[in-house]
């Protein structure tokens, strides 16, 4: 199976979640993996099963993915999963939920097959953490808080799940 791990990063997130997955499944099977400004130049054809990767921005998936995932045909050969990560502690649920909703959806509309996404919290980009403490009115004592929470992740059971995630992709494609 070729298999194909593209991801966006600006933090080092969602690449930390990329290469877990990539040395979790190369093993076993020719995997490729790029980022960022590769995204637009893939050709998806080339490969059977395909893990996209993007933090959530504002609710959403980053635009570089939303644009490569929307360029794609519809009913394309390969399969496609997803694995996201996000500031959840200073977001709400719901804010990276719309991500994955919005993954299925499409996959949907353009008649992909779809196995899940995977998602993990991740640090929040330094020059985003006063914009964010003022925005959402968070004293400084919750702040500090969510900030160390924050820190711990992506870690080990974080890239244990994304492991599991993946092959358990995998396993349902092989059959």
């Amino acid at each position: 199976m070729r298999i194909l791990i593209a991801y966006y990063t600006q933090t080092g997130n969602t690449e930390q979640i990329a290469r877990t997955i990539h040395k979790g499944i190369s093993d076993a099977h020719t995997a490729t993996i790029l980022k960022n400004d590769a995204l637009d130049t893939i050709s998806f054809g080339n490969f059977d099963l395909v893990f996209i990767g993007s933090p959530c921005h504002a609710g959403t998936i980053s635009e570089p993915v939303r644009r490569v995932l929307t360029s794609l045909p519809d009913k394309p050969y390969f399969q496609l999963a997803g694995f996201i990560t996000h500031a959840s502690a200073a977001y709400s649920k719901s804010d990276y939920e719309q991500c994955m909703i919005y993954l299925d959806s499409l996959c949907k509309k353009k008649r992909i097959t779809y196995h899940g996404c995977f998602e993990c919290q991740g640090k929040l980009a330094p020059q985003l953490h006063d914009f964010i403490k003022k925005s959402k009115k968070i004293s400084d004592d919750e702040w500090n808080r969510m900030v160390a929470e924050m820190n711990e992740h992506p870690g080990a059971d974080d890239e244990r799940n994304a492991m599991n995630f993946a092959r358990d992709v995998i396993a349902r494609t092989d059959t």
